[in-house]
């Protein structure tokens, strides 16, 4: 970090309300609420002498008596020479450089201490590859809370930021100024609201302000990083309340980008898509706090694009066209193409658009009751489980059955029969506004028509009668 760059880092860090821990540990954390596994790995890399350190939320969970749901490691090691010492590495991303460490049940996510960024584009980072100290490392992360950091060989904690009184407190406060620190990532505010929704904090009123004003910016950022922070709104069981919070922010319409891709979205949804979404976030919710399998994260992307749907497309991609009949429509080949190009645009990973039309195709194949009949289960087709999740989950946003989801889910295994859309009456022919009367056949040509079958009218009459069988 040249001259220049430190003066601006210097001017944009702010004075923090509460002073950095002084020379002995402000806090400590018992080495065994940490895996087992980080505490080898981290023991590892301190004994080739690198400084390795466990940090970001990790730290501040275990701080609120939280159980972490990953760790993350810092350490002065280069991802090459990471992955050099552990056979389980591999290096990923290219705008932050990461090795990943996989464990049974666990990804630990190794990183290199990094200095503030040189690489940046409208303010906004673009490039984060520049190595530096633990001290740098800290004053570039997003907020005070998430720049502690843990040695698990002597449980201290490190803070250099003030952040350990802010996680007492309950305090949401970035690092830098709050607009420069969200101009460099505008997903930050995103972060933000997770976090206030999820560990119930408040947001330091500086930043709060900033949010409000900086809406927009989150058109610049790419959709996968978008829609990965939507997968994780949506699978936390507390939806609901992250985008209201959100649209107060008036952060969801720029987080959801529909305008785009309007010709798949209803025109309500391009305005003002929380009333929309607002039923099948609270399914989703349900879902969830009925303790059964929680859906996976392409079934509620899925179910949310559906919700947002125009009525019509949302029929013909799941098998039921107005009226309830299970006819195939008329271009769905075409639409099926376009929204698989369309997910892919909107954010969803290249893993992740693949499975995405599977359910769709399986929806659609799916069995469903029609009156008191239970048509046969066959062999389920690919993605039946997730298929069965999202008809679930729809019927349970329609209102129409009170618990059925969590129903459903118990019943998943044996692939039942639903009542899916059934609900709808079965319209007559459109020729006729009666059903149609059964005309028999015939009998045939030598032998006497049964008494319970009569021949059709205008059948039979200019029929030669047969010969005697004297003649």
């Amino acid at each position: 970090m040249n001259l220049t760059q430190s003066v601006k880092f210097l001017l944009n860090k702010r004075k923090s309300k509460h002073p950095p821990s002084g020379d002995g540990p402000a806090a400590l954390i018992p080495a065994k609420r940490i895996h087992p596994d980080v505490r080898e790995l981290v023991a590892r890399l301190q004994s080739k002498g690198y400084t390795a350190l466990v940090v970001g939320g990790a730290v501040r969970d275990l701080l609120l008596g939280r159980s972490p749901k990953d760790f993350d490691v810092s350490t002065t090691a280069r991802p090459e020479q990471v992955q050099g010492l552990f056979r389980n590495a591999r290096i990923i991303g290219r705008r932050f450089r990461l090795v990943h460490l996989t464990y049974p049940g666990m990804t630990v996510e190794v990183s290199t201490f990094r200095a503030p960024s040189q690489r940046k584009r409208g303010g906004m980072i673009v490039r984060d590859n520049t190595y530096g100290t633990p001290e740098e490392d800290a004053f570039r992360r997003d907020f005070t809370m998430n720049a502690l950091a843990c040695d698990p060989a002597d449980g201290a904690v490190i803070d250099h930021v003030g952040g350990l009184a802010d996680v007492r407190e309950g305090v949401i406060r970035t690092i830098t100024r709050p607009h420069v620190s969200l101009r460099e990532d505008p997903v930050r505010m995103l972060r933000a609201v997770r976090f206030m929704v999820r560990l119930g904090f408040t947001l330091e009123s500086e930043l709060a302000s900033a949010m409000t004003g900086m809406a927009g910016s989150l058109a610049r950022v790419k959709r996968h990083r978008l829609a990965e922070e939507t997968q994780r709104f949506l699978t936390k069981g507390n939806a609901v309340q992250i985008f209201q919070t959100l649209e107060q922010f008036g952060l969801l319409t720029p987080m959801l980008g529909l305008v785009p891709h309007k010709w798949v979205f209803a025109p309500e949804a391009l305005r003002k898509p929380l009333p929309l979404l607002d039923p099948y976030l609270k399914a989703l919710d349900r879902w969830i706090a009925a303790e059964q399998e929680p859906p996976s994260t392409t079934v509620a992307l899925l179910g949310l694009v559906l919700a947002l749907a125009r009525p019509r497309i949302r029929g013909m991609l799941l098998g039921v066209p107005a009226g309830g009949r299970r006819k195939p429509a008329s271009g769905l080949g075409k639409l099926n193409a376009d929204l698989q190009e369309m997910l892919g645009n909107w954010g969803l990973l290249k893993g992740q658009v693949a499975p995405a039309m599977r359910i769709l195709a399986a929806a659609r194949s799916l069995p469903r009751k029609h009156g008191s009949e239970q048509r046969p289960v066959g062999d389920p087709p690919a993605g039946a489980r997730e298929a069965w999740q999202l008809l679930a989950l729809l019927w349970e946003q329609a209102g129409l059955e009170k618990g059925f989801a969590a129903r459903a889910v118990r019943e998943m295994t044996g692939l039942p029969v639903l009542p899916i859309f059934d609900h709808e009456p079965r319209r007559e022919s459109a020729r006729r506004g009666r059903p149609r009367r059964y005309a028999p056949r015939p009998a045939r040509k030598g032998q006497d028509a049964p008494p319970s079958r009569k021949p059709g009218p205008g059948r039979g009459r200019n029929r030669r009668a047969p010969a005697p069988a004297n003649a």
